[in-house]
Parts: structure tokens; C-alpha cells; sequence
């Protein structure tokens, strides 16, 4: 191995893995950066091997976006999830001239008996806490400001 392949050998070996992928933060709690409806399903199946009990907290990515994929938000990508608490979509990079879609309209397929509407505030976790306590396991996905806020929360409390 010349000292080019050794370097890259080195790099690889040394690469830390994809960070935020179905990544544990605590006892029942998992922190994962995916926002598309395949990524979603995907994680929701790996999640119910661990647990049958299994609460998504979801945080949609883009408005631009959202309108895109906004018929592929259906039962079946989130029929691994026993409850999902839906939050208001990350807004990044928007074009202005598009309306932002609600969370309710989202979710307009998908069973309204699962769905609670939510914020990252307080309500919020104290709802992730006694899902999590309770030995429920508890999925934060999204590419916005979920994974910084959960982190917040756990180093408050």
C-alpha cells in the first residue's frame, strides 16, 4: 500500500459514522435527522423491532419541500407509530411567494386518532418524558431544530 492508499485507509477507519441516525440520547429517547416520507417509514420499522410501543415526534423540513411530498405523508409510512406529535415544519431557504402549510394539513391522511398537534415547548416535554419513563419508545426526527431542543431539554433536566 502506497502512502496515498494508506492515508485513505486511515480516514475511513477514522470516519465517526453518520451522526443522527437513530442515534440514543437516553433511556427510550432517539435523536434521527431523517424528514422524508421513505426515510420516516424506514427508521418507524427499525424502531418497532425494539419497541411495540413507539411515539414520533416529527418536525417537517422546508415548506418548500413540504409541498412537494405532501401526498406521501399517508397511514401507511407512519403505521409504525402508536402516536405522533406533529410540529409546525423548519422553515429554511423558502420562497416567499408559496403559503406555508400547516401541520394539520400535512397530516390530512393520516389516522386523526395518532395525531396531536405540538410545539418544542414545555407541554411538549413533559409529554415526551412520560412517554419515555413509561418505557415507550420515543423517536425526535427532522432536519431542523428538534435535535438541538431535545438535547437542551435533556441537560435542563
Amino acid at each position: 500500500m502506497d502512502a496515498e492508499e494508506s492515508e485513505i485507509y486511515q480516514a475511513i477507519n477514522s470516519f465517526p459514522g453518520s451522526g443522527r441516525r437513530f442515534e440514543k440520547l437516553a433511556e427510550n429517547l432517539y435523536s434521527d435527522y431523517g424528514h422524508h416520507p421513505v426515510e420516516i417509514q424506514a427508521t418507524l420499522q427499525m424502531a418497532k423491532e425494539l419497541s411495540n410501543d413507539v411515539v414520533l415526534v416529527y418536525q417537517p423540513h422546508q415548506n418548500v419541500r413540504q409541498h412537494e411530498i405532501i401526498d406521501q405523508y399517508t397511514d401507511d409510512i407512519f403505521r409504525d407509530a402508536n402516536e405522533i406529535y406533529w410540529l409546525p415544519t423548519y422553515l429554511t431557504r423558502e420562497n416567499p411567494d408559496l403559503p406555508t402549510l400547516t401541520p394539520q394539513q400535512l397530516a390530512k391522511n393520516i389516522d386523526k386518532e395518532k395525531v396531536h398537534f405540538a410545539e418544542l415547548d414545555d407541554s411538549l416535554w413533559q409529554e415526551i418524558t412520560a412517554a419515555k419513563n413509561s418505557g415507550k419508545l420515543v423517536l425526535c426526527m427532522g432536519a431542523g431544530t428538534i435535535d438541538g431542543w431535545i438535547r437542551e431539554q435533556l441537560a435542563k433536566n
